[in-house]
């Protein structure tokens, strides 16, 4: 009696949790929608973590930190160019924007430089120059999205006023 009362029960619990489950619905989503919608989540334009130098771990994250880049930068290619004696025959007042790379190990190369004919005959070593300024940048961490190292583009205006 005992026996037949126990496999009652549990015939009786069996078919609770079988119907119950048909109740709830759950709503099956493919790998690739799912990466699809995961993917317009992500902005792409924009980086979690900019490039950082060592001398910048100071600075806190954000704003503070892509400007100590920014600074560190451009306060580098400055200084590479105050080591070159500029002689003109006109007067130069012109703005070369750098456009650069900083890859996912933190690797520096020049994407475009263009430079207008103009100042290609005024200074024909400023090409060289800026290719020199860049091998002075410190070791650099490249930008995260997400905590993935990845690959960012910078542009670093150089501005020229000659006399």
């Amino acid at each position: 009696m005992r026996g037949l009362l126990y496999r009652g029960l549990v015939m009786i619990t069996a078919i609770a949790v079988m119907t119950s489950c048909d109740r709830i619905e759950t709503k099956k989503i493919s790998s690739s929608e799912y990466l699809s919608e995961s993917w317009k989540a992500i902005d792409l334009h924009k980086v979690d973590g900019y490039p950082t130098f060592d001398t910048c771990s100071s600075q806190a994250e954000g704003e503070a930190l892509r400007v100590c880049f920014e600074e560190t930068v451009t306060s580098t290619f400055y200084e590479s160019f105050g080591k070159h004696t500029i002689v003109v025959n006109r007067v130069l007042n012109d703005t070369i924007v750098v456009n650069f790379v900083v890859n996912e190990k933190g690797k520096y190369c020049i994407d475009t430089l263009a430079i207008t004919p103009e100042i290609r005959n005024e200074i024909p070593k400023l090409e060289q120059w800026i290719h020199e300024a860049a091998k002075q940048l410190p070791q650099a961490k490249a930008a995260t999205k997400q905590g993935v190292p990845v690959k960012t583009k910078f542009k670093i205006p150089v501005v020229l006023k000659v006399e």
